[in-house]
C-alpha cells in the first residue's frame, strides 16, 4: 500500500512540473523583443532590405512623399491586457532607415 501511495505522489508531482516552452513561430509583423530588434538595425545605415532580412515582414504605411513607416509588434510572452510594445521605423525615399521609436 505504501508503495502505491508513493507511486501516486511521484506521478502527481511530475504532472505539476511545467512542460518545456514551445517554440512558436512569429506571425507577420511580430517580433519577440522591440529592444532586441532595434539593436539589430542602424539608423542611417540599414536599408529596407536589411530590415526585412533581420525582422521579417512589417505592417507598412507608405506616403506620397516616398517615406514609409514600418511597424512591428512585440509578441507577448503571456496573455495580458496592456497593448504590446511596438517598434516603429521610418524610411526615407531612398529606402534608408532614418528614425526608430519604441512605443
Amino acid at each position: 500500500m505504501r508503495v502505491l501511495v508513493a507511486a501516486c505522489i511521484l506521478v502527481g508531482g511530475c504532472a505539476l512540473l511545467e512542460s518545456p516552452t514551445k517554440t512558436t513561430t512569429l506571425g507577420p509583423a511580430e517580433i519577440r523583443s522591440a529592444r532586441g530588434a532595434a539593436d539589430t538595425i542602424a539608423v542611417g545605415k540599414s536599408t529596407k532590405a536589411d530590415v526585412r532580412a533581420a525582422l521579417g515582414e512589417a505592417i507598412v504605411v507608405d506616403f506620397e512623399s516616398g517615406y514609409e513607416v514600418w511597424v512591428y509588434k512585440e509578441r507577448l510572452a503571456e496573455k495580458r491586457k496592456p497593448p504590446a510594445t511596438e517598434l516603429v521605423l521610418l524610411f526615407d525615399p531612398s529606402g534608408t532607415l532614418t528614425k526608430t521609436r519604441i512605443r
